[in-house]
């Protein structure tokens, strides 16, 4: 259920420090992007002379919640009510129960490692980064996302990508030596393209170009699924990842929830076994109960 937030009690709550501390960063142009996160709003707000602030607001259960890279950390800073601002300028939807980046499951290895990060010199860490993005494109993208880099894809762009993913699909199975790790490494490839292009701006035209990737996986998968014994957990692996970034995206874009819930049974439809999209519990937030419920009595 979305929920409405009255600015102007979050600004007299807040004070008068943090709220001219927002209304310069605003003024400055921050932040320039919104994305969705559990529910809440979150961002990268960039200001001169400050190193770069990751800040997400939310309404969750203990109410309006802010979480905040700045030394304030969970107090209602400029950047909280710039963000708070910005998005409701924009016409952002607020779920009623969203949910934090801290209470998201991490996994403890991932923890432990980010621990060990922090104790490394800021320079060494930031050459360790930078030798292993030169090696991986999803990695460089990401880092170059976090830099605030990466510009929406253009016209062009998209039909490059549209035609990589369609070649991909196509020469996995075409000729007549052709076998099942050559679907394997289709497959892995099309999630690298999808995982690439996930990292620039989202917009709707990105959203539809991966319900093209997931459709490609779907007429691929079921060769492997067919040999299940050899290759056990690669399918269900490759299109979860495809659906992992199509759900993350579908709460960036926020598309029409009816266009969306057609689109999704369109697309498992079509599927020759089982698509790849087909799970309609992971869509709750973007779709509703209403329209999850409809779509899993289609089953």
């Amino acid at each position: 259920m979305a929920v409405r937030i009255d600015i102007e009690a979050l600004r007299a709550e807040a004070g008068s420090v943090a709220c001219a501390a927002a209304d310069k960063l605003q003024a400055a142009g921050q932040p320039t992007e919104i994305v969705a996160v559990g529910g809440g709003a979150s961002c990268v707000i960039r200001e001169a002379g400050q190193p770069p602030y990751e800040v997400w607001v939310g309404v969750t259960a203990d109410g309006f919640t802010v979480e905040c890279d700045c030394p304030a950390g969970a107090e209602l800073c400029g950047y909280a009510v710039a963000l708070t601002a910005a998005a409701l300028e924009d016409g952002f939807s607020w779920s009623s129960a969203a949910t934090p980046p801290s209470a998201a499951e991490v996994d403890p290895r991932l923890t432990e490692l980010a621990e060990l990060a922090r104790g490394i010199p800021a320079r060494r860490l930031a050459s360790l980064v930078a030798e292993w993005a030169a090696t991986d494109r999803v990695l460089e993208s990401r880092l170059r996302a976090h830099a605030g880099q990466l510009e929406p894809l253009t016209t062009g762009e998209l039909d490059d990508i549209r035609r990589t993913i369609d070649n991909l699909a196509h020469q996995a199975t075409s000729g007549d030596r052709w076998d099942l790790h050559d679907v394997e490494k289709a497959g892995r490839a099309i999630v690298e393209e999808v995982e690439v292009l996930a990292q620039r701006p989202p917009t709707h035209e990105t959203l539809l170009l991966v319900e093209r990737a997931a459709r490609a996986w779907d007429g691929l998968a079921g060769y492997l699924w067919d040999a299940w014994e050899t290759y056990e957990d690669e399918p269900a692996e490759i299109g979860g990842a495809l659906r992992a970034a199509h759900v993350r995206l579908c709460e960036q874009v926020r598309p029409d929830p009816d266009d969306l819930a057609a689109r999704l049974t369109e697309i498992i439809g079509a599927a020759e076994v089982d698509s790849c999209l087909d799970e309609p519990e992971d869509y709750l937030a973007v779709l509703g109960r209403d329209r999850v419920k409809a779509m899993r009595s289609r089953r």
